[in-house]
C-alpha cells in the first residue's frame, strides 16, 4: 500500500490528499456548510432582488461542487441543506435532496465543460437553479403544497439569474480561497 502525504492545509503547502487521492473533508468545510445552511435559513426570507429569492445554499453548494470537486459539494450538499431544511417549513428532505441531486448534476457537467474555470460555476448556478426550483415544486405537489405552476414558472427564470449573478459576484473570493489552500489547480483549456 502507498503512503501518502496528509500536510495541513496552509498558505504555502500542499493540499490534504487522502489515500484514495481525493480531498480530505475537514471539520471546518463541515461546520462551514453547516453556517451557510443557518445563513440561508434566515436570510433568504428576508432577502428580495426584484420580487426574487435567493437560493444561498445552492449558490454555495455549486461553487464548492465545482471548485473542490464532488466529495466535498456532496457533504455540502448535506450538511448545509438539512441545516436549512430543519430551520424552514419546507418538506423533511426536500431541500438535502434537491442540493443532492444539484451537485450530482455539477460534478457530471464538470467532465464536459470543466475546463470553462470562470464561466462554468455560473453556468451551473443559473442550470442548478432551475433544476432546484423544478424538482421543489414537484415535490411541493406530492405532499400537496405547492404554488400554481404558472406562478412557480414565472419566478423560475428570474430566480436562476439572480442566482447565478451572485455565483459570479463570489467566483474570484471562492477561488482566491481555494488557491491560498492550495487545492485550485488551474487545467487547460483544451
Amino acid at each position: 500500500m502507498e503512503r501518502v502525504e496528509v500536510p495541513a492545509i496552509l498558505p504555502g503547502s500542499r493540499p490534504r490528499i487522502g489515500i484514495c487521492g481525493a480531498p480530505v473533508i475537514t471539520y471546518t468545510s463541515a461546520l462551514v456548510a453547516i453556517l451557510i445552511g443557518i445563513v440561508h435559513a434566515g436570510l433568504t426570507p428576508v432577502i428580495t432582488v426584484a420580487g426574487v429569492y435567493p437560493n444561498l445554499a445552492l449558490v454555495a453548494v455549486v461553487l464548492v461542487t465545482a471548485i473542490f470537486g464532488f466529495t466535498q459539494g456532496t457533504i455540502w450538499a448535506f450538511a448545509a441543506g438539512l441545516t436549512a431544511n430543519l430551520l424552514v417549513s419546507a418538506p423533511l428532505g426536500s431541500l438535502p435532496f434537491t442540493l443532492l441531486l444539484v451537485t450530482a448534476l455539477v460534478a457530471g457537467g464538470d467532465r464536459v465543460m470543466g475546463r470553462l474555470v470562470w464561466v462554468y460555476p455560473v453556468l451551473a448556478a443559473f442550470g442548478g437553479s432551475l433544476v432546484a426550483d423544478t424538482v421543489t415544486v414537484l415535490i411541493g405537489r406530492l405532499v400537496g403544497g405547492a404554488p400554481a405552476t404558472g406562478d412557480a414558472l414565472a419566478v423560475m427564470l428570474p430566480a436562476a439569474v439572480l442566482n447565478a449573478v451572485i455565483a459570479a459576484l463570489l467566483l474570484p473570493l471562492v477561488r482566491i480561497l481555494a488557491a491560498r489552500a492550495g487545492v485550485l489547480e488551474e487545467r487547460p483549456a483544451w
